[in-house]
C-alpha cells in the first residue's frame, strides 16, 4: 500500500530547500535501514557458513575415530582367532 501523497504549495525558494532536505532525510533513514538489514544478513551467511565447516570438520573427525575403531576391532578378531 502506498500512502496518500500530501500537496505542498511552494511560495518560495526556502519552501523548495525544506522540501528537499526532508526527502533527502527521510531516505538517508530508509538506506540506513536497508545497510542495517544487509549487514545482519552478513553476519547471518557468515554464521552459516562457518557453522558448515565447523560439522564438517567434526564429521571427519568421527569418521577418523571409527576407521581407527574397526581397525582396532579386525585386529582383536584375528588375536581371538589365533
Amino acid at each position: 500500500m502506498t500512502k496518500k501523497k500530501n500537496i505542498v504549495t511552494v511560495t518560495s525558494v526556502k519552501d523548495v530547500v525544506d522540501i528537499v532536505n526532508h526527502n533527502t532525510s527521510v531516505f538517508d533513514r530508509r538506506t540506513k535501514k536497508l545497510a542495517k538489514g544487509n549487514r545482519n544478513l552478513k553476519v547471518l551467511c557468515l554464521m552459516a557458513i562457518g557453522y558448515t565447516i565447523y560439522t564438517g570438520i567434526q564429521c571427519r573427525k568421527q569418521e577418523e575415530q571409527i576407521y581407527q575403531l574397526s581397525v582396532k576391532m579386525n585386529k582383536l578378531e584375528q588375536s581371538e582367532g589365533e
